[in-house]
């Protein structure tokens, strides 16, 4: 019997219902929510009739542009990268705009053996919303939490620890709208009362940002097109070590929570972009250059 793919769905569903009863959904978070919806339904149509790269691009950019213009999620700065402050200015939009499509892609393309995508941005989300927490800026508390929440419910019925086979999968449905609003949330954390340094995203996307970045590079040095599916995903990288699913899932959300952790300690310490960004990339580096020859 086939595991049926709604469970993007039903969490999108979730959120949705839990703002409209406080009454949360309004302003930016309505028009987050509303280029969600259309994603969703994006998502389903893929996963039933596989949808092609072009199109969902086209689509994803498309909705993505809306959310950064109006719903204020513009990266407008890189931080103190070099000494001085980044500003993007007339550039803003378009790295927004890549921002946002690698992130949902990010998520997506992760989403490669059950509870991965789940966990990985549920482990994201919990970091997030300790940074609203830290900073005293509980505007978008409800909506993080609505999230935690759904992506809990839905871990559930997905992880096989009560049941020997996943009930439901989340499916493009849930993978791309959860890469929407983690996207919205990455770019929110960089302003305001919570200011947090924009290379601090690359730790909170943590795992999901270094595997797609990998088997990117990867593809292209063999010329093939970067969202050509093979088995190069870092889950597949362990599963070929030996470990089984469920194991490689738990190894990857441990170390996910590490890094999401530096991430958050990173913010608490203040610390200067330089060193939040470098050591991101220094880790990336040791990772890419220890799996050349895979």
């Amino acid at each position: 019997m086939p595991t049926p793919m709604v469970g993007g769905l039903a969490m999108y569903l979730a959120v949705l219902l839990v703002m409209m009863w406080f009454d949360k959904l309004a302003g930016n978070v309505a028009v987050l929510m509303g280029c969600a919806a259309v994603l969703v339904m994006l998502g389903l149509l893929d996963d039933k009739h596989g949808l092609s790269v072009p199109l969902r691009m086209m689509i994803q950019v498309f909705l993505v542009s809306i959310v950064i213009v109006g719903a204020e999620g513009t990266i407008t700065h890189l931080g103190a990268l070099f000494g001085s402050t980044v500003l993007l200015g007339m550039f803003a939009v378009p790295f927004s705009v890549i921002a946002f499509v690698g992130g949902i892609n990010a998520i997506n393309m992760i989403d490669g053996a059950d509870g991965m995508a789940g966990k990985m941005a549920l482990i994201t989300m919990l970091g997030v919303a300790s940074i609203f927490c830290l900073s005293g800026h509980c505007e978008l508390l409800p909506l993080s939490m609505a999230i935690i929440g759904a992506l809990a419910g839905f871990l559930l019925f997905n992880t096989r620890i009560f049941v020997r086979r996943a009930w439901v999968f989340m499916g493009d449905a849930g993978s791309m709208w959860l890469g929407l609003a983690l996207g919205w949330f990455m770019a929110q954390i960089t302003k305001g009362e919570v200011s947090a340094e924009p290379a601090l995203v690359l730790w909170l996307f943590g795992i999901p940002l270094i595997d797609t970045l990998t088997v990117m590079i990867r593809r292209l040095k063999r010329k093939q097109s970067p969202f050509a599916a093979d088995r190069t995903h870092i889950h597949h990288v362990l599963e070929h070590t030996g470990l089984s699913v469920r194991r490689t899932v738990l190894v990857l959300s441990g170390v996910q929570m590490i890094m999401v952790g530096i991430g958050v300690i990173f913010y608490m310490m203040h610390a200067p972009a330089a060193l939040v960004f470098w050591s991101f990339v220094v880790l990336f580096a040791a990772y890419y250059y220890r799996l050349r020859g895979c």
